[in-house]
C-alpha cells in the first residue's frame, strides 16, 4: 500500500437526504377455524386399527416434510431479495442463491474477517443501470427495504429483515427514478423510518446506504467504479459511517496510510493497492479499532467503518467486483448472530444471468 493516501471527503458521492415519506403495506386477512366432527364409536374396529395405522404413516410423511422445509429455511442467513413481479416465486429462488435471511437486533460490532461478495454486476445489455442497499444505522434494528418505481408506485423488489452492517447483492434494474423505503421489519403497515429518491443511470452501479443515529437518520448515494485492477492487484474505498468519529484515519499496521480524516457519511477515492492480506488501524476521535483485510488480487472492495459493540471502531470490506478465479472465500460477521453468505462465483452469474433473461 506504499504511497497510497486519501485525505479528507468523498468521491463518488451523489446525494444525501434526510427525512421519511409514510407508507403503508397490505392487512393480512384473518383466518377462520372449523370444528371437526366425532368419529362414530360404531365402526369396526378391525377397519379403525386399519385406519389409525395409515394416518399414522401419512403424518409422519407430513412431520418429516414439515421438518425438512423448516430446517431448509432457517439455514440462511442473509436476506431474500423479491422481486414483485408475476415471477416472483421463480426470481425468490434464483436470488436466494445471492443473499439469505440476516438474524439479530442493532446496535451490533460488525466485525470484518474476508470480504464478503455482493453479487458482482455483470455487463447490462441495455437501459439499465445497477442499484444495492446497505443498512450502517448502529441503532437502528433489523429493517425491511422496498424499492418502488417514482411512477405508479410499482414495487421492484424488497430486502427481508436487513440488519446492521449488512450490504445487498446488486440489483439491475430499468434507468429511472425510484423511491427507497425502510421499515421496522415484519411491520408492513408501519411509517417508514426513512424514505428517499433514488436514480438509477445508464451503465452504472451505486450504492445507497442508510446510516446514523435512529433520530437522525440519513441516507446517501455513492456512484460505484467496478473497472478492476488487473491481477496481483485490488481496489479499494473506504466509507465512513461509525457515529462515534467525526473524521477518522486508517494505515497499514505497517504505518502505510490508507484514509486521513475521512469525513462522516463520506466515500474516500478509489486507490489501488496490492492484493494480500492487510492489518488496518482505525481512529478517530479518540476511538481506535484494529480490523484484518483479506484483498484477492482482480478485485474492487468497499471497507466500512463502523462501530463496533464496545463504542470502538471496526472495518467491514465488501467486494464490489471479483473475476472469477479469485472471488474471496467465507463470510463477514455481522454481529447480528450470523455470517453474510459467500456463494460461489458460478452460482453467483447463474442466477444473475437467469434473473437478467426474466426482466427483459
Amino acid at each position: 500500500m506504499d504511497g497510497v493516501v486519501s485525505r479528507g471527503s468523498a468521491s463518488g458521492e451523489r446525494a444525501e437526504h434526510a427525512g421519511s415519506r409514510p407508507g403503508t403495506g397490505p392487512e393480512t386477512p384473518a383466518r377462520d377455524t372449523s370444528e371437526t366432527n366425532d368419529t362414530d364409536d360404531t365402526n369396526d374396529t378391525n377397519d379403525t386399527n386399519d385406519t389409525n395405522e395409515q394416518t399414522e404413516q401419512t403424518d409422519n410423511a407430513e412431520t418429516t416434510q414439515h421438518q425438512t422445509r423448516t430446517t431448509t429455511r432457517r439455514s440462511t442467513t442473509m436476506p431474500t431479495p423479491r422481486r414483485t413481479h408475476t415471477r416472483t416465486l421463480a426470481v425468490g429462488a434464483l436470488a436466494a442463491t445471492l443473499v439469505a435471511a440476516a438474524v439479530g437486533l442493532a446496535p451490533q460490532a460488525a466485525t470484518a474477517a474476508s470480504a464478503t461478495t455482493a453479487a458482482t454486476p455483470a455487463a447490462t445489455t441495455g437501459d439499465e443501470g445497477w442499484l444495492r442497499v446497505g443498512h450502517l444505522s448502529p441503532d437502528t434494528k433489523g429493517v425491511d427495504v422496498e424499492l418502488s418505481s417514482l411512477s405508479g408506485g410499482k414495487k421492484v423488489f424488497e430486502l427481508d429483515d436487513v440488519t446492521y452492517g449488512q450490504v445487498s447483492p446488486y440489483q439491475e434494474l430499468p434507468v429511472g427514478t425510484y423511491v427507497l423505503s425502510m421499515r421496522a421489519a415484519n411491520a408492513p403497515d408501519s411509517t417508514p423510518v426513512i424514505s428517499t429518491d433514488v436514480t438509477v443511470d445508464k451503465g452504472d452501479a451505486s450504492t445507497v446506504v442508510a446510516y446514523g443515529k435512529n433520530d437522525s437518520l440519513k441516507t446517501t448515494a455513492f456512484t460505484d467504479d467496478l473497472q478492476q485492477p488487473g491481477d496481483g492487484k485490488a481496489k479499494l474505498r473506504l466509507v465512513q459511517a461509525a457515529t462515534t468519529a467525526k473524521k477518522v484515519d486508517v494505515s497499514t499496521s505497517e504505518g502505510t496510510a490508507v484514509a486521513e480524516g475521512a469525513a462522516f457519511g463520506t466515500a474516500t477515492k478509489y486507490a489501488t493497492v496490492d492484493a494480500g492480506k492487510w492489518t488496518l488501524d482505525v481512529s478517530g476521535s479518540g476511538q481506535q479499532g484494529t480490523a484484518k483485510v483479506d484483498l484477492a488480487g482482480n478485485t474492487v472492495s468497499t471497507l466500512f467503518v463502523l462501530d463496533d459493540s464496545k463504542g470502538d471502531l471496526t472495518v467491514v470490506p465488501v467486494t464490489d467486483a471479483a473475476a472469477t478465479a479469485s472471488t474471496p472465500s467465507g463470510g463477514v460477521q455481522t454481529g447480528g448472530g450470523g455470517a453474510a453468505a459467500d456463494p460461489t462465483t458460478q452460482a453467483v452469474h447463474a442466477a444473475i444471468a437467469t434473473l437478467r433473461s426474466l426482466f427483459r
